[in-house]
């Protein structure tokens, strides 16, 4: 059996090396329609600090993380008092919600994007 190198495949390869290069940026986000807050049943408060969450040098975000009795973390970020993110961090990643962050992209109070907890995520801009 002969295989013939398929012309057709390679005057596709530039545009497919386009697409991906393009594309490269959301691969750690996902769109996640009226994606519900997590419960805070179980957890309690375990600490309050500021944050940078756009990388501009000033702590505009307030954290709080919330623990419960299975060292799981749940943390809620507010910046101008709009709450734009959550994200919980479990410490079984066998059993139940896996570790994630949603985020509200545009302040109308759905969390419409989901990111892994090792991907980038910053403040909305509509906080401002």
């Amino acid at each position: 059996m002969i295989i013939k190198h398929n012309d057709a495949f390679s005057r596709l390869q530039p545009l497919l090396l386009v697409f991906l290069l393009a594309t490269a940026g959301m691969w750690g986000m996902a769109q996640a329609k009226d994606f519900t807050p997590p419960d805070l049943e179980g957890f309690n408060l375990h600490d309050e600090r500021d944050a940078d969450g756009d990388g501009d040098g000033e702590n505009e975000t307030r954290l709080h993380q919330y623990l419960n009795a299975n060292g799981d973390s749940l943390v809620s970020f507010t910046t101008n008092g709009h709450l734009w993110a959550w994200s919980l961090d479990t410490r079984n990643d066998e059993v139940g919600p896996r570790n994630y962050v949603i985020r509200d992209s545009n302040c109308d109070g759905t969390f419409d994007e989901v990111y892994g907890l090792d991907d980038e995520f910053h403040v909305p801009d509509c906080t401002r």
